[in-house]
C-alpha cells in the first residue's frame, strides 16, 4: 500500500495552498499556488520529470476515501504537500514504459493536494520553491 508523508519544504510555508497555474515549458514544470492571504508560491521542477497529472479532487473520491480511512482526517485535509512511497503511479509508469527506470534513476512521487486539484509529479529532483 502507498505510504503518504507530509512534505515540508519550508517551515514558513502555509499548510494549505490553492493551485493557480500549472505551466509546462522549456524552463520546466511550474506550479503556482496562493495561500488564504493571497501570498504566491511557485514550485519549479527543473530536473527530469517523467510524468505529471492534474486531477479534479472530486473525481478521486475512491482514492481520497481510502486515504481518509488510512490516515487521520487532519493529516490529509489540513496539508497540501506530500511525498508518496510504494507509489501505484510509479508502478504504472514502470509498466507503461516496459522497463524499470528505478535501476537508472531515483524517482520521487510528489503530491500537491488542494481543495480543488490533486497534482502528482514523478521527478528525479524535488522542486525548487521560488
Amino acid at each position: 500500500m502507498e505510504k503518504w508523508e507530509r512534505w515540508t519544504v519550508n517551515p514558513e510555508l502555509p499548510a494549505k495552498l490553492e493551485l493557480q497555474a500549472l505551466i509546462d515549458d522549456q524552463d520546466g514544470l511550474r506550479l503556482v499556488f496562493t495561500s488564504v492571504h493571497d501570498d504566491t508560491y511557485t514550485f519549479l521542477f527543473d530536473g527530469l520529470v517523467f510524468s505529471y497529472r492534474n486531477t479534479d479532487e472530486g473525481t478521486l473520491l475512491k482514492s481520497l476515501n481510502r486515504l481518509f480511512n488510512h490516515y487521520e482526517a487532519d493529516f490529509i485535509g489540513d496539508w497540501t504537500l506530500f511525498q508518496v512511497t510504494d507509489s501505484s503511479y510509479l508502478e504504472w509508469l514502470a509498466e507503461e514504459s516496459d522497463t524499470s527506470y528505478e535501476t537508472v534513476y531515483t524517482i520521487q512521487h510528489y503530491v500537491f493536494l488542494t481543495s480543488n486539484d490533486v497534482v502528482e509529479v514523478l521527478s528525479t529532483e524535488p522542486p525548487i520553491l521560488i
